[in-house]
């Protein structure tokens, strides 16, 4: 600090200073923020000097008669200090915002840093560059947006509500709480309207933007030199941008290079066997939806908190058995749960149409279940509540479990792991019939 401001921060609290003096300092405490910084400890120590001289009787100063230029002073004196105040008060919820973590690693799949590190669940991350070479993370940003990152990928997280993807595929889930989350590339500007889409950075630059669910609007990015007008972009819309072209073009919805990140931003982390997460957008439809291959996996409802008694067929770890429906359990009221729809219907085909299919494999869940539901009569009262609106599901369907004792083969079979997160299915199909299994995932509140 000056010496010579220092000396008139002293003149003007001890009221010695001239009217030359105290302008020459009003101007350096306007424009300077270190000034101000100083000026106001100043008075802060010399506020508490006189009030421990006042506790002893004793005076700092001499009563001095009060002048008008000296009563506007003090006047000046209170508001700058107050200005200060809310300056530092200012920078210090700066300081503590940018300072707070805008995500952390949710979950992981085979993911690794690009120094070979891997990345692991329950990470803190801060502002700024992250690089996934290989693998799969989900990152839960404090708003409460949920971003899937395939590897190879390059972004920088700039805050709870923004992300900057520079090379490599995302698919971002926003609930409404994080309306309004941005995903910047080179070449647009993605914000989010309340939905779930994907974003894509190729090698060569191009960026893709497909919407899965809701809108999105996107524009030119922040620092392009010429501004385009926003384009609104509806569920099973995309376009592509270009920073060479500068244009934001329209394109034919195509998700498979969205296929891998999409399910661990949804929620699941993980499929193996013939199960297979559907590719999201508006083909979302289990009654026209048929493969002879897999087992198709739809995303239905997201944080349903139930109303009314929902009965299940199963809920602890073990091998599902069928029961009558008076025998159903309850699933736990005051849970939110989110719900997923798996489904094998197969057609005829080939030289053989009236072939019996036999399908397999597992199904593993960011969270833990809760409930499955394979009757019949449950799934209809079940899709009240977890049914997407305006999706007609087919019916009848209903699996068909081994009985007690019956070694024969071609029954159905279900187990929940003892990690309530995992589930085995085996599904055995004739074309023309169908199979469907309701899973209930427990949702944070």
């Amino acid at each position: 600090m000056n010496h010579a401001i220092e000396s008139l921060i002293d003149k003007a609290i001890n009221e010695t200073a001239s009217n030359d003096e105290l302008h020459e300092l009003e101007q350096c405490l306007l424009s300077d923020p270190l000034a101000r910084e100083r000026y106001l400890n100043a008075v802060n120590m010399h506020a508490a000097l006189r009030r421990q001289f006042s506790s002893h009787g004793g005076s700092m100063t001499p009563e001095l008669p009060r002048e008008p230029w000296r009563e506007k002073w003090m006047a000046l004196t209170i508001g700058l200090a107050t200005v200060a105040c809310l300056m530092l008060i200012a920078g210090t919820i700066y300081q503590f915002r940018t300072s707070q973590s805008p995500a952390v690693i949710a979950e992981t799949v085979g993911a690794y840093s690009d120094s070979g590190v891997a990345y692991a669940s329950g990470e803190t991350l801060h502002s700024g560059p992250l690089t996934v070479s290989r693998g799969i993370v989900r990152l839960d940003f404090s708003s409460g947006a949920r971003v899937a990152v395939e590897g190879p990928a390059q972004l920088e997280l700039v805050d709870e509500m923004r992300l900057v993807l520079h090379r490599g595929v995302v698919t971002a889930t926003v609930p409404e709480s994080a309306s309004g989350f941005v995903i910047d590339t080179d070449s647009a500007h993605v914000v989010d309207i309340g939905t779930a889409f994907g974003v894509s950075v190729s090698d060569a630059g191009l960026t893709d933007v497909c919407v899965f669910e809701g809108e999105v609007e996107v524009s030119a990015p922040p620092t392009a030199r010429n501004s385009r007008t926003p384009q609104l972009l509806k569920e099973g819309e995309a376009i592509r941008s270009s920073k060479a072209s500068n244009s934001i073009d329209s394109v034919v919805f195509e998700a498979s290079q969205f296929e891998n990140a999409w399910p661990m931003s949804s929620g699941v982390l993980q499929t193996t066997g013939a199960i297979r997460f559907v590719s999201p957008g508006p083909g979302f439809h289990p009654g026209n939806y048929q493969d002879n291959e897999h087992i198709v996996v739809f995303p239905e409802r997201e944080g349903v908190l139930p109303r009314e008694n929902v009965r299940v067929d199963m809920v602890d770890p073990g091998v599902y058995a069928k029961s009558p429906y008076r025998e159903k359990r309850l699933l736990a009221t005051g849970q939110r749960v989110t719900s997923y729809l798996l489904q094998l219907d197969a057609f005829p085909e080939g030289k053989n149409p009236g072939r019996r299919r036999s399908v397999s494999g597992q199904i593993t869940f960011a969270n833990p279940i809760v409930g499955v539901i394979t009757m019949d009569r449950l799934l209809r009262e079940s899709e009240v509540i977890f049914g997407v609106p305006g999706v007609a599901y087919p019916s009848p369907r209903t699996i068909e479990p081994r009985p007690e004792g019956d070694q024969r083969r071609g029954f159905d079979s279900l187990v929940l792991a003892a990690d309530r997160r995992t589930l085995f299915v085996e599904l055995q199909e004739n074309p023309g019939h169908l199979d469907q299994v309701r899973v209930l995932i427990e949702t944070g509140n």
